[in-house]
Protein backbone atom coordinates (compact mmCIF):
# COMPACT_ATOMS: atom_id res chain seq x y z
CA UNK A 1 0.00 0.00 0.00
CA UNK A 2 1.32 3.43 -0.96
CA UNK A 3 1.93 5.90 1.80
CA UNK A 4 -0.29 8.97 1.84
CA UNK A 5 1.34 12.09 0.45
CA UNK A 6 1.17 15.17 2.61
CA UNK A 7 0.49 17.91 0.09
CA UNK A 8 2.08 20.42 2.42
CA UNK A 9 5.41 18.66 1.91
CA UNK A 10 5.23 19.05 -1.88
CA UNK A 11 6.84 22.24 -3.13
CA UNK A 12 6.22 23.83 -6.52
CA UNK A 13 9.46 25.46 -7.62
CA UNK A 14 10.59 27.26 -10.73
CA UNK A 15 13.42 25.38 -12.38
CA UNK A 16 16.81 26.82 -13.27
CA UNK A 17 20.34 25.63 -13.89
CA UNK A 18 20.97 25.50 -10.16
CA UNK A 19 18.17 23.08 -9.23
CA UNK A 20 17.69 21.04 -12.42
CA UNK A 21 20.11 19.00 -14.54
CA UNK A 22 20.17 16.05 -16.94
CA UNK A 23 19.84 13.60 -14.04
CA UNK A 24 16.87 15.29 -12.35
CA UNK A 25 14.28 13.01 -13.97
CA UNK A 26 16.18 9.75 -13.47
CA UNK A 27 13.65 8.55 -10.88
CA UNK A 28 10.57 9.98 -12.57
CA UNK A 29 7.98 7.28 -13.29
CA UNK A 30 5.97 7.69 -16.45
CA UNK A 31 3.86 4.62 -16.94
CA UNK A 32 0.32 4.70 -18.24
CA UNK A 33 -1.88 1.78 -19.24
CA UNK A 34 -4.13 3.30 -21.88
CA UNK A 35 -7.34 1.45 -22.73
CA UNK A 36 -9.52 4.18 -24.25
CA UNK A 37 -8.80 7.32 -26.24
CA UNK A 38 -10.92 10.12 -27.68
CA UNK A 39 -11.17 10.03 -31.45
CA UNK A 40 -13.15 12.23 -33.81
CA UNK A 41 -15.74 10.14 -35.66
CA UNK A 42 -17.90 11.91 -38.25
CA UNK A 43 -17.21 15.26 -36.63
CA UNK A 44 -17.87 14.18 -33.04
CA UNK A 45 -15.46 12.97 -30.35
CA UNK A 46 -16.11 9.46 -29.07
CA UNK A 47 -14.25 7.18 -26.67
CA UNK A 48 -12.81 4.24 -28.58
CA UNK A 49 -10.88 1.19 -27.47
CA UNK A 50 -7.18 1.99 -27.96
CA UNK A 51 -4.89 -0.17 -25.85
CA UNK A 52 -1.19 0.33 -25.23
CA UNK A 53 1.30 1.04 -22.46
CA UNK A 54 3.32 4.24 -22.47
CA UNK A 55 6.48 4.00 -20.39
CA UNK A 56 9.72 5.92 -20.20
CA UNK A 57 13.04 4.19 -19.82
CA UNK A 58 16.12 5.98 -18.46
CA UNK A 59 17.10 7.16 -21.92
CA UNK A 60 13.71 8.85 -22.45
CA UNK A 61 13.82 10.45 -19.01
CA UNK A 62 17.24 11.93 -19.73
CA UNK A 63 16.07 13.12 -23.16
CA UNK A 64 13.15 14.95 -21.54
CA UNK A 65 15.49 16.53 -18.97
CA UNK A 66 17.72 17.75 -21.79
CA UNK A 67 14.69 19.15 -23.61
CA UNK A 68 13.69 21.13 -20.52
CA UNK A 69 17.24 22.43 -20.04
CA UNK A 70 17.45 23.58 -23.66
CA UNK A 71 14.01 25.21 -23.46
CA UNK A 72 14.96 27.13 -20.31
CA UNK A 73 18.14 28.31 -22.02
CA UNK A 74 15.90 29.60 -24.82
CA UNK A 75 13.79 31.60 -22.37
CA UNK A 76 11.00 29.17 -21.57
CA UNK A 77 9.69 28.73 -18.02
CA UNK A 78 9.61 25.39 -16.22
CA UNK A 79 8.21 24.32 -12.87
CA UNK A 80 8.50 21.14 -10.85
CA UNK A 81 6.59 19.54 -8.02
CA UNK A 82 9.28 18.38 -5.61
CA UNK A 83 9.02 15.98 -2.68
CA UNK A 84 12.11 15.16 -0.65
CA UNK A 85 14.33 16.67 -3.37
CA UNK A 86 12.79 14.40 -5.99
CA UNK A 87 10.89 15.71 -9.02
CA UNK A 88 7.43 14.14 -8.98
CA UNK A 89 5.85 16.42 -11.56
CA UNK A 90 6.93 19.04 -14.07
CA UNK A 91 5.55 21.58 -16.51
CA UNK A 92 7.17 23.43 -19.38
CA UNK A 93 5.69 26.72 -20.55
CA UNK A 94 6.63 28.24 -23.90
CA UNK A 95 7.86 31.83 -23.85
CA UNK A 96 6.13 32.84 -27.11
CA UNK A 97 2.50 33.96 -27.32
CA UNK A 98 0.49 32.86 -30.35
CA UNK A 99 -3.01 33.01 -31.78
CA UNK A 100 -4.71 35.76 -33.77
CA UNK A 101 -4.71 38.04 -30.74
CA UNK A 102 -1.54 36.61 -29.18
CA UNK A 103 -3.81 35.24 -26.48
CA UNK A 104 -2.23 31.80 -26.01
CA UNK A 105 0.74 30.53 -24.03
CA UNK A 106 1.63 26.93 -24.80
CA UNK A 107 1.85 24.31 -22.07
CA UNK A 108 4.28 22.21 -24.07
CA UNK A 109 4.98 19.55 -21.41
CA UNK A 110 3.00 18.50 -18.35
CA UNK A 111 3.51 15.27 -16.40
CA UNK A 112 3.02 13.87 -12.91
CA UNK A 113 4.97 10.81 -11.81
CA UNK A 114 2.73 7.72 -11.77
CA UNK A 115 2.81 7.02 -7.99
CA UNK A 116 1.69 10.59 -7.23
CA UNK A 117 -1.29 11.00 -9.55
CA UNK A 118 -4.79 11.74 -8.25
CA UNK A 119 -3.37 13.47 -5.18
CA UNK A 120 -4.07 17.09 -6.28
CA UNK A 121 -0.38 17.59 -7.08
CA UNK A 122 -1.11 17.99 -10.78
CA UNK A 123 -3.67 20.71 -10.16
CA UNK A 124 -1.31 22.60 -7.87
CA UNK A 125 1.41 22.45 -10.54
CA UNK A 126 -1.05 23.38 -13.29
CA UNK A 127 -2.32 26.48 -11.49
CA UNK A 128 1.22 27.65 -10.71
CA UNK A 129 1.98 27.41 -14.42
CA UNK A 130 -1.22 29.30 -15.25
CA UNK A 131 -0.21 32.19 -12.99
CA UNK A 132 3.17 32.38 -14.72
CA UNK A 133 1.51 32.45 -18.15
CA UNK A 134 -0.78 35.24 -17.03
CA UNK A 135 2.15 37.27 -15.72
CA UNK A 136 3.79 37.43 -19.12
CA UNK A 137 0.62 38.53 -20.89
CA UNK A 138 -1.29 35.40 -21.91
CA UNK A 139 -5.07 35.43 -21.74
CA UNK A 140 -5.37 31.67 -22.17
CA UNK A 141 -3.26 28.58 -21.66
CA UNK A 142 -3.10 26.29 -24.69
CA UNK A 143 -2.80 22.53 -24.28
CA UNK A 144 -2.34 20.00 -27.06
CA UNK A 145 -3.53 17.17 -24.83
CA UNK A 146 -2.93 13.45 -25.07
CA UNK A 147 -6.23 11.85 -26.08
CA UNK A 148 -6.22 9.12 -23.40
CA UNK A 149 -9.42 9.06 -21.35
CA UNK A 150 -7.61 9.69 -18.06
CA UNK A 151 -5.59 12.61 -19.42
CA UNK A 152 -8.60 14.44 -20.84
CA UNK A 153 -10.59 13.78 -17.65
CA UNK A 154 -7.83 15.47 -15.63
CA UNK A 155 -7.70 18.54 -17.86
CA UNK A 156 -11.50 18.78 -17.83
CA UNK A 157 -11.43 18.67 -14.04
CA UNK A 158 -8.97 21.57 -14.04
CA UNK A 159 -11.48 23.58 -16.08
CA UNK A 160 -10.06 23.18 -19.59
CA UNK A 161 -12.36 23.29 -22.63
CA UNK A 162 -11.91 22.84 -26.37
CA UNK A 163 -9.72 25.59 -27.84
CA UNK A 164 -11.66 28.30 -29.64
CA UNK A 165 -8.76 28.70 -32.06
CA UNK A 166 -7.10 25.29 -32.67
CA UNK A 167 -3.50 25.68 -33.76
CA UNK A 168 -2.57 24.01 -37.06
CA UNK A 169 1.05 23.39 -36.07
CA UNK A 170 0.00 21.47 -32.96
CA UNK A 171 -2.61 19.46 -34.88
CA UNK A 172 -0.13 18.50 -37.59
CA UNK A 173 2.47 17.45 -35.03
CA UNK A 174 0.06 15.32 -32.98
CA UNK A 175 -3.06 14.56 -35.07
CA UNK A 176 -4.77 12.57 -32.29
CA UNK A 177 -4.28 15.19 -29.56
CA UNK A 178 -7.25 17.22 -28.35
CA UNK A 179 -6.68 20.96 -28.59
CA UNK A 180 -7.72 22.53 -25.28
CA UNK A 181 -7.51 25.90 -23.55
CA UNK A 182 -7.80 27.28 -20.04
CA UNK A 183 -9.10 30.79 -19.42
CA UNK A 184 -6.59 32.83 -17.41
CA UNK A 185 -8.80 35.89 -16.96
CA UNK A 186 -10.31 36.61 -13.56
CA UNK A 187 -13.98 35.71 -13.49
CA UNK A 188 -16.86 35.17 -11.09
CA UNK A 189 -19.43 32.48 -11.78
CA UNK A 190 -22.16 30.47 -10.09
CA UNK A 191 -21.48 26.92 -8.89
CA UNK A 192 -24.16 24.33 -8.25
CA UNK A 193 -22.22 21.74 -6.23
CA UNK A 194 -21.69 23.91 -3.19
CA UNK A 195 -20.55 20.99 -1.05
CA UNK A 196 -17.39 20.84 -3.19
CA UNK A 197 -16.36 24.14 -1.62
CA UNK A 198 -16.84 23.10 1.99
CA UNK A 199 -13.20 23.98 2.74
CA UNK A 200 -14.03 27.59 1.83
CA UNK A 201 -17.31 27.63 3.74
CA UNK A 202 -15.61 26.38 6.89
CA UNK A 203 -13.11 29.24 6.72
CA UNK A 204 -15.94 31.66 7.42
CA UNK A 205 -18.15 29.41 9.53
CA UNK A 206 -16.07 26.75 11.21
CA UNK A 207 -18.90 24.56 12.54
CA UNK A 208 -20.14 22.29 9.75
CA UNK A 209 -23.57 21.83 11.33
CA UNK A 210 -24.16 25.58 11.09
CA UNK A 211 -23.12 25.62 7.43
CA UNK A 212 -25.50 22.76 6.68
CA UNK A 213 -28.41 24.90 7.92
CA UNK A 214 -28.13 27.26 4.96
CA UNK A 215 -25.94 25.70 2.28
CA UNK A 216 -28.89 24.34 0.28
CA UNK A 217 -31.00 27.48 0.56
CA UNK A 218 -28.68 29.91 -1.20
CA UNK A 219 -26.76 30.63 -4.36
CA UNK A 220 -22.97 30.39 -4.42
CA UNK A 221 -20.50 32.24 -6.60
CA UNK A 222 -16.75 31.74 -6.76
CA UNK A 223 -14.00 34.05 -7.93
CA UNK A 224 -11.58 32.21 -10.19
CA UNK A 225 -8.20 33.74 -10.95
CA UNK A 226 -6.03 30.83 -12.11
CA UNK A 227 -7.82 28.76 -9.50
CA UNK A 228 -10.70 29.51 -7.13
CA UNK A 229 -9.61 32.10 -4.60
CA UNK A 230 -12.86 32.70 -2.73
CA UNK A 231 -16.63 32.24 -2.57
CA UNK A 232 -19.78 34.03 -1.54
CA UNK A 233 -23.11 32.40 -0.71
CA UNK A 234 -26.26 34.53 -0.67
CA UNK A 235 -29.92 33.82 0.10
CA UNK A 236 -33.26 35.56 -0.29
CA UNK A 237 -34.63 36.03 3.24
CA UNK A 238 -37.76 37.90 2.16
CA UNK A 239 -39.01 41.50 2.18
CA UNK A 240 -36.55 42.50 -0.52
CA UNK A 241 -33.51 41.52 1.55
CA UNK A 242 -30.60 39.47 0.22
CA UNK A 243 -28.38 38.05 2.95
CA UNK A 244 -24.73 37.12 2.64
CA UNK A 245 -24.60 33.80 4.45
CA UNK A 246 -20.95 33.02 3.85
CA UNK A 247 -17.95 34.85 2.38
CA UNK A 248 -14.45 33.42 2.41
CA UNK A 249 -11.12 33.91 0.65
CA UNK A 250 -8.15 31.55 0.99
CA UNK A 251 -5.78 32.94 3.60
CA UNK A 252 -2.82 33.31 1.21
CA UNK A 253 -4.94 35.44 -1.13
CA UNK A 254 -6.61 37.70 1.40
CA UNK A 255 -6.16 41.48 1.24
CA UNK A 256 -5.88 41.29 -2.55
CA UNK A 257 -9.37 42.56 -3.30
CA UNK A 258 -11.09 39.24 -3.97
CA UNK A 259 -13.58 39.54 -1.09
CA UNK A 260 -14.55 43.08 -2.08
CA UNK A 261 -15.06 42.00 -5.70
CA UNK A 262 -17.39 39.20 -4.60
CA UNK A 263 -19.46 41.59 -2.50
CA UNK A 264 -19.63 44.12 -5.31
CA UNK A 265 -20.59 41.37 -7.74
CA UNK A 266 -23.67 40.31 -5.77
CA UNK A 267 -24.67 43.93 -5.16
CA UNK A 268 -24.55 44.63 -8.89
CA UNK A 269 -26.20 41.35 -9.85
CA UNK A 270 -29.13 41.66 -7.47
CA UNK A 271 -29.74 45.41 -7.27
CA UNK A 272 -32.79 45.19 -9.56
CA UNK A 273 -34.38 42.45 -7.46
CA UNK A 274 -33.58 43.47 -3.90
CA UNK A 275 -33.61 46.70 -1.93
CA UNK A 276 -30.98 45.69 0.62
CA UNK A 277 -28.02 43.38 1.14
CA UNK A 278 -27.52 42.24 4.71
CA UNK A 279 -24.82 40.28 6.49
CA UNK A 280 -24.48 38.89 9.98
CA UNK A 281 -20.97 38.48 11.34
CA UNK A 282 -19.03 38.25 14.54
CA UNK A 283 -17.71 41.45 16.10
CA UNK A 284 -14.27 40.81 14.71
CA UNK A 285 -11.57 43.44 14.06
CA UNK A 286 -11.24 41.89 10.60
CA UNK A 287 -14.76 41.40 9.25
CA UNK A 288 -16.70 44.40 10.59
CA UNK A 289 -14.21 46.97 9.20
CA UNK A 290 -14.17 45.05 5.89
CA UNK A 291 -17.93 45.33 5.43
CA UNK A 292 -17.89 48.99 6.45
CA UNK A 293 -15.33 49.63 3.69
CA UNK A 294 -17.75 47.94 1.30
CA UNK A 295 -20.46 50.46 2.24
CA UNK A 296 -22.32 48.51 4.91
CA UNK A 297 -23.55 50.07 8.16
CA UNK A 298 -24.33 48.37 11.47
CA UNK A 299 -28.09 48.00 12.07
CA UNK A 300 -28.46 45.72 15.09
CA UNK A 301 -26.99 42.78 16.96
CA UNK A 302 -28.06 39.45 18.47
CA UNK A 303 -26.42 39.07 21.87
CA UNK A 304 -24.49 35.87 22.66
CA UNK A 305 -25.31 34.30 19.29
CA UNK A 306 -21.96 32.56 18.97
CA UNK A 307 -22.02 31.39 22.57
CA UNK A 308 -25.52 29.96 22.29
CA UNK A 309 -25.24 28.37 18.84
CA UNK A 310 -21.72 26.97 18.59
CA UNK A 311 -20.30 24.02 20.48
CA UNK A 312 -16.90 25.68 21.04
CA UNK A 313 -15.54 29.22 21.43
CA UNK A 314 -15.09 31.02 18.09
CA UNK A 315 -11.86 33.01 18.06
CA UNK A 316 -10.94 35.43 15.29
CA UNK A 317 -7.90 37.71 15.28
CA UNK A 318 -7.45 36.92 18.98
CA UNK A 319 -11.00 37.96 19.88
CA UNK A 320 -13.69 35.58 21.11
CA UNK A 321 -16.86 36.21 19.14
CA UNK A 322 -20.01 36.56 21.23
CA UNK A 323 -22.65 38.77 19.57
CA UNK A 324 -23.84 38.51 15.97
CA UNK A 325 -23.52 41.97 14.41
CA UNK A 326 -25.78 42.75 11.47
CA UNK A 327 -24.75 45.20 8.78
CA UNK A 328 -26.76 46.40 5.81
CA UNK A 329 -26.22 48.09 2.48
CA UNK A 330 -28.99 49.74 0.49
CA UNK A 331 -29.08 49.03 -3.22
CA UNK A 332 -29.60 52.37 -4.93
CA UNK A 333 -31.25 51.15 -8.11
CA UNK A 334 -33.75 48.85 -6.44
CA UNK A 335 -37.50 49.14 -6.16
Amino acid sequence: MREAVNLNNVQIVQLNSGNFNENSLDHFVLKQHVTKCWRKVKGEYKLLSVCYVEEWNLSKRKAMAQKIIFAMQSGCTAFAAVLDRTVIGFALLSNELFGKSKQYADLSEFYVSEPFRRKRIGKKLFLKTCRAAKQFGAKKLYISAHSAQESIAAYKKYGCVFAEEPDNAHMQKEPFDLQLEYDLTERIYEVSKKENYMNFLLLADEQKEMVERYINNGTMYVIDDCGVKGEILVADIGNGVLEIKNLAVLSEFQRKGYGKKLVQFVCDRYRDRFSEVRVGTGESPLTVPFYKKCGFVVTHRVENFFINNYDHPIIEAGVQLKDMVYLSKKLKNSF
